[in-house]
């Protein structure tokens, strides 16, 4: 906590630091001043906020904490998303600032992108699943379709009383730059009760509470893509179907999802994927540089990998190697590919850009939150090269 204090302090201007902190009684010297470049400002700052000893002290750390926590990179694109172009926003010299300044400007704002910046830092865990759904489809949030659909749901978690929607939409461009909107919901709902041992006063007293949990769902219109957060994985395929048969449905219309599942098998012999590149997406060479082979029955695994300014396939690399032994042709399953795409010169790299794109089976791949230009392999490519297996 220390280190996120200071961090706060060093990224934040004083005046702005001060009405932040203006309504806490912090015990600072009489000749401090509110000027940085005075000797020991930030240590006295930083000692007077850690040392704080107030009723008021864990609002206090709960607030750095947030704010910290929205001074990452998906943290300030998810308050960009909710603040859109506002000029005194965009004015704000630093992460922090930024972070700092819709934390105490626009709460509301800022919780919704709390619940953003979760759902894409869950994407990238095993909490995640993608369905292929329906294109170019509204939501429909009548009071009809969201009684149902807790209803639903409630039937289906068994243990949960209460269930709470709160629906958003966040901007996003296409691979021409248009915009288009994403669907989002975010659920919570109660657990089974639970109980711990606290002080009240000086006796310990026992206290029960139904902890509050969470899933997430959203939906892009243009790929149909409907992505499921939840601890549980038993449930995102259901929460992803009832997501779509109620709030995307017409009258007229049926449909299924499918899994988005990735199929790694083709990659155990040479594939030349630059066969099926169209010239307008401007790439280069595209080259398998890593393959993690694990044993059948086995939880151990095996990395090759090569670098890709290699004149060698990391195939003939392979055979050279083992030779007879080769194990891409024994009893070994491909659990992750490493593909190493070369952009051509533009504007904005005039050498040229390398990216690094990691598939994992079943359905593991890091491309959610790279620019639109790089999302062409996954949204385009990856089902070209017959990779993604739709079940």
């Amino acid at each position: 906590m220390e280190t996120k204090i200071r961090k706060l302090i060093r990224n934040i201007s004083e005046d702005k630091l001060k009405s932040f902190l203006i309504n806490y009684n912090l015990d600072l010297p009489e000749n401090f001043t509110w000027e940085c470049k005075s000797k020991n400002y930030y240590n006295i700052l930083c000692a007077s906020i850690w040392n704080y000893e107030d009723d008021n002290k864990q609002n206090l750390f709960d607030s750095i904490e947030r704010i910290h926590g929205m001074s990452d990179e998906l943290g300030q694109n998810a308050l960009c998303a909710v603040i859109g172009n506002n000029e005194t926003f965009l004015d704000q010299k630093s992460d922090y600032a930024r972070s700092l300044w819709v934390y105490l400007n626009h709460p509301d704002k800022f919780i919704t992108a709390e619940h953003y910046a979760s759902h894409d830092y869950k994407r990238k865990s095993k909490e995640w699943n993608a369905f292929i759904g329906p294109k170019n489809r509204e939501i429909d949030k009548s009071v009809e379709n969201i009684a149902e659909f807790k209803k639903s749901v409630l039937n289906h978690l068994n243990i949960s009383r209460k269930l709470n929607l709160e629906f958003s939409c966040r901007d996003k461009k296409d691979n021409n730059g248009n915009k288009f909107q994403i669907y989002i919901l975010i659920a919570f709902h109660d657990g089974l009760p639970q109980s711990i041992q606290t002080f009240d006063n000086d006796e310990v007293v026992t206290k029960y509470f139904s902890p509050a949990n969470d899933f997430g769902v959203s939906y892009d219109p243009i790929g149909g893509l409907i992505e499921v957060i939840s601890s549980s994985k038993d449930n995102r395929e259901f929460l992803a179907k009832k997501f779509a048969n109620i709030f995307l449905k017409t009258e007229d219309d049926k449909f299924g999802i499918r899994l988005k599942k990735y199929n790694l098998s083709k990659f155990r012999s040479y594939q030349d994927l630059m066969k099926n590149v169209d010239a307008k997406d401007m790439i280069e060479n595209i080259k398998v540089t890593l393959l993690k082979l694990k044993p059948l029955n086995s939880k151990n695994s095996n990395t090759l990998e090569s670098p890709f300014s290699e004149k060698r396939t990391i195939y003939e690399i392979v055979q050279d190697w083992y030779a007879g032994n080769n194990p891409l042709a024994g009893s070994f399953e491909i659990k992750k590919v490493k593909l190493s795409i070369k952009f051509k010169a533009d504007d904005k790299s005039p050498r040229g850009k390398l990216i690094h794109v990691n598939i994992t089976e079943p359905n593991g791949c890091d491309l959610k939150d790279r620019t639109e230009k790089e999302k062409i392999i996954g949204d385009k490519y990856l089902e070209k090269w017959g990779i993604i297996e739709n079940i």
